[in-house]
């Protein structure tokens, strides 16, 4: 059986830590009543076997800092699964558009790396959108169309996940809590119109406990979390692949 490294650019990276506590409520949300979970007492024959067809086995994630701040863990966590290969790829300040620069930072550009690289994967995970929403990405118009760039570079029938976001208040403004309410909404939007996509809620999750946003001085970063923060984050993607990729 083959494996892929995570590649080395994602920097120093925590410790993870998957707590049973942790793991049992991360599943993926099932937006507009489509459920990814193989679930054998609830499924119509018919249904069970179009999902075991789709059960991951190689699966490439691409992320921006959150990601570099929890790669460690998750393919720590992707190592003990039963899977064919992986790759999960973080950079600081990754956004989506194929414009960015320099060209490690563009979504798009690591995702037609990856597949050169690697192949294909039948299954992906996509955490970004946050630096997108510093650079402008703040209307639905706007999301939806970066949303489609980064879709249109993955493997074709392919399985996606999409981590969601949560850019905190930087000062008393709302600028950027409705930026992410506004490109978490037309996630929420694809998920509902498209059977193989799904939301990761990070959103929920995160915002239940703010105390994984404070530094070691006490004040607050809007996105970035702690070594706690991250090990959950991590435990909320490897349990949604764990759970699509076991018979």
């Amino acid at each position: 059986m083959s494996r892929l490294r995570a590649p080395r650019r994602i920097g120093a990276l925590t410790s993870f830590v998957v707590l049973c506590a942790l793991t049992a409520p991360f599943a993926a949300r099932a937006i507009g009543g489509v459920e990814a979970v193989i679930d054998p007492a609830g499924a119509s024959a018919t249904d069970q076997a179009v999902r075991i067809n789709r059960l991951c086995t190689r699966v490439w994630m691409i992320g921006d800092s959150l990601t570099v701040g929890s790669a460690t863990a998750i393919q720590s966590g992707f190592d003990r699964l039963a899977l064919e290969a992986e790759v999960v790829d973080g950079v600081n300040s990754r956004r989506i558009s194929v414009n960015a620069r320099p060209v490690e930072r563009s979504g798009v550009l690591a995702a037609r790396s990856i597949r050169a690289a690697n192949g294909e994967a039948n299954c992906w995970v996509i955490a970004l959108g946050t630096n997108d929403i510093s650079s402008g990405v703040t209307t639905t118009t706007r999301a939806r169309a970066a949303v489609t760039e980064m879709l249109a570079e993955v493997t074709p029938d392919a399985r996606v996940w999409w981590v969601n976001v949560d850019f905190r208040s930087l000062d008393d403004s709302t600028y950027h809590p409705d930026a992410t309410a506004t490109f978490n909404a037309v996630l929420d939007e694809r998920a509902a119109a498209d059977l193989r996509f799904e939301v990761i809620d990070w959103y929920t999750l995160a915002e239940g406990h703010p105390e994984w946003f404070l530094k070691p001085d006490g004040t607050s970063d809007p996105v970035h979390v702690n070594a706690t923060g991250y090990a959950a984050r991590a435990a909320q993607v490897v349990e949604v692949i764990r759970r699509n990729s076991e018979r």
